[in-house]
């Protein structure tokens, strides 16, 4: 198979899309070549030998579709690329379709977010499949649909050297944007500390848009109405590679997240051993084995009370019962969200030999 992965940015140091290199590592293991087409590169050091990447940049409308057309035709006309996969953009999918039609190559589609739009609609009706991580993470009824799981690099995620930081921390990763609700965290913060806990926060993340800029002013606000000002640390976007020592000081880890699907950063929470408390109905079934005490990691979404009832009831746990309990959470990950296990299935599922 030669592969063809079309993706926004390809770098190991990116915030948000750091983890793509270690999924091509794991294709690039079971391809014969794979190209990488992305609007930017950064750190690609990381990179098999059998991978070369293509950049198509971020300036000019017409200049970059012209480019992007090129870089398709050079890859199936001249180097025999018979596989693409794009990589959570639809329109990534609708440039390729014809292209791919007419070189007679195989075109899929991975996907995870709540939004569905027209564009989605169109993609998927060219595609031969939409890969996602969970049936939440797809919100469209179609055949074409193959529920996967996602791809932890538990590796990545081992860095636990000296445990949890004391006192207690909380941690939540995401951007900070009304759908990810910080205002939650940050409230019951606020009632932990009112209840006599010795409690911090990291709150790891950062803006995209305006508006997200214009949402920064009031999760100040809440931080100093709440009163902890001396508890929040917002350090902004974290790259990639050092992510998992943020994990590693965490206590608990909140997600917060109001779309509903298997949030990543769970399931990064659960690889570095930690738990995690949630409010997307997604997260429950993920936890069945562990059967009535799954409640205690799930809170009622913008509940500050509930979320800070959940926290507290972890918190009252011994240090053994945490780690022991982490170790259960980090074996679901390896058992359903290995990233070489969601590689090899992708790569079968796109018509690769066994």
């Amino acid at each position: 198979m030669k592969l063809l992965f079309l993706t926004q940015v390809i770098d190991a140091d990116d915030a948000v899309l750091g983890f793509v290199p270690r999924w091509i590592e794991g294709l690039a293991a079971r391809c014969e070549r794979v190209r990488i087409v992305a609007l930017e590169a950064g750190n690609v050091s990381t990179l098999p030998a059998n991978v070369d990447v293509r950049v198509v940049g971020r300036k000019g409308t017409i200049t970059r579709w012209l480019r992007y057309r090129s870089i398709l035709s050079e890859a199936f006309v001249t180097d025999g690329f018979d596989t693409v996969l794009a990589h959570m953009v639809p329109r990534y999918a609708l440039l390729a379709a014809g292209p791919a039609k007419r070189a007679h190559a195989r075109l899929y589609l991975w996907y995870t977010h709540a939004s569905v739009d027209s564009r989605l609609r169109r993609a998927i009706s060219r595609v031969e499949k939409v890969f996602t991580a969970s049936s939440e993470s797809l919100r469209l009824d179609t055949d074409k649909r193959v529920v996967t799981g996602h791809g932890i690099d538990l590796r990545h995620f081992e860095n636990r050297a000296g445990g949890p930081a004391v006192p207690n921390r909380l941690m939540a990763v995401g951007r900070l944007t009304k759908a990810k609700d910080p205002i939650t965290v940050l409230a019951a913060l606020s009632i932990l500390v009112a209840r006599g806990h010795d409690l911090y926060l990291d709150l790891v993340g950062g803006g995209l848009t305006v508006e997200d800029e214009a949402y920064m002013r009031a999760i100040q606000e809440a931080i100093e109405v709440g009163g902890v000002s001396a508890r929040v640390h917002l350090p902004g976007e974290v790259p990639y590679r050092d992510i998992a020592s943020w994990y590693a000081r965490s206590s608990v880890v909140v997600n917060s997240s109001l779309t509903g699907s298997v949030d990543k950063v769970v399931l990064e929470g659960w690889a570095s051993s930690r738990p995690v408390v949630s409010c997307n109905e997604a997260i429950p079934p993920l936890l069945a084995e562990l059967g009535s005490a799954a409640n205690d990691f799930c809170f009622e979404r913008r509940s500050a009370v509930s979320l800070a009832d959940r926290v507290e009831r972890i918190l009252a746990r011994s240090p053994s019962e945490r780690a022991a309990l982490g170790e259960q959470l980090r074996a679901i990950v390896a058992r359903d969200h290995e990233v070489d296990r969601l590689m090899e299935r992708l790569y079968m599922e796109m018509g690769g030999a066994r």
